[in-house]
Formats: structure tokens, C-alpha cells, sequence
């Protein structure tokens, strides 16, 4: 196959080191200073693509090509690992709001609206397992009097959890990450 590619008028040569200033990339690659046998080395093809720009740009992109693809990937990865970790912060406040100031909490319900708070955002299927609700006095450990006298306050304690896995498997990366927040809230009567 012939290419034709567009030809400088020829210039004023100049052998030596000089001549790789000179802007005439045929005189370079062809030892005798004709010009019939540069016209010959770039009727080809592959010559011409060679000595044209587009190869190098060629290349440029060849090169840079798996560097972004791989940037854009992990950036994903990564933006969906802050959303499940705002999710799951989500879920515990929404979940320990619920039940401080329902008049006639349940773990049930709290449960639900955690779930329901973890659920919004996309690729998370939270489950009943995720959030757990606990209620006791400040101690931590004493179970509270219903209802409770005003000297001792009970508090609430949400513990919300997911399991984060990404997308694409990294090497030498860890695939995944337990999201967990504990949250707690004095309860209203």
C-alpha cells in the first residue's frame, strides 16, 4: 500500500551534528544526501505513520491509557466506600433518634428506620442484623425502669454496621472494609 504524505521543499544540507537541527528528518536517516533515496524510505506506509506525529501520540496514549482507566476505577471504588461509611453514620443517628424520642420505643422499630436510613443509598442491602439497639442506664450495663425516674437518665446506644467490598479487585489492595458507628442518645419521656 502507497502513502502519499505532503513533502517539505527540500533545504540546504548540511552534514554532522548540525544536521540534527536542521528540521529535514529524511537527511537523518538515510546515510547519502539525496534526496530521491529519502522520497523512496517514506513512499511506505509505515514509514510515514513512523515519521508523522500521529504515532507519537500514539504511543502517549497508549501509555497513559491504563494509568487513567485504573485512576478512574479506584476513584469510583473509593466514592463508594464514603458513601456507604455516611450511609452507615446515617443509619446509627437515624436508628437512636427513633427510639429517644418515641414515647413507646422498640428496638424493632429503630431497627427499621436504620435500615431504612442505610438502604437510600445505592448498592447497600442492609438487613436487621446491621443495627442493633440496646437501652440502659449511664452506667451502661443496668437495664432501665420504664418509666424512669428522673434522677437516673437512660440512654440508648445504636451500633450500625456494613460491609464495604469494591468493585474491582486490587492487587495488593485490601477488596473490603467493615464500616461500624455507635451512636448514643439520652432518652426523652
Amino acid at each position: 500500500m502507497w502513502y502519499w504524505a505532503p513533502q517539505k521543499p527540500p533545504k540546504f544540507r548540511v552534514s554532522g551534528p548540525s544536521l540534527r537541527h536542521s528540521g529535514d528528518i529524511s537527511g537523518r536517516l538515510s546515510s547519502v544526501h539525496s534526496p530521491a533515496v529519502g522520497k523512496v524510505l517514506f513512499r511506505s506506509y509505515d514509514l510515514a505513520f513512523v515519521r508523522s506525529e500521529r504515532a507519537q501520540s500514539l504511543v502517549e496514549l497508549c501509555l497513559v491509557l491504563p494509568v487513567m482507566i485504573f485512576g478512574i476505577l479506584g476513584g469510583a471504588d473509593l466514592a463508594r466506600a464514603y458513601a456507604v461509611q455516611i450511609a452507615v453514620q446515617n443509619a446509627a443517628r437515624a436508628a437512636a433518634e427513633s427510639y429517644a424520642i418515641d414515647s413507646t420505643p422498640t428496638q424493632l422499630e429503630a431497627q427499621n428506620a436504620g435500615i431504612a436510613e442505610m438502604n437510600r443509598t445505592p448498592t447497600i442491602t442492609a438487613t436487621v442484623g446491621n443495627v442493633v439497639v440496646t437501652e440502659a442506664q449511664t452506667d451502661g450495663v443496668t437495664a432501665c425502669i420504664h418509666p424512669p425516674p428522673s434522677v437516673t437518665p437512660c440512654y440508648v446506644t445504636v451500633h450500625a454496621t456494613y460491609t464495604w467490598r469494591a468493585i474491582t479487585p486490587w492487587p495488593l489492595i485490601p477488596n473490603s472494609a467493615n464500616f461500624d458507628r455507635v451512636t448514643i442518645f439520652q432518652m426523652f419521656y
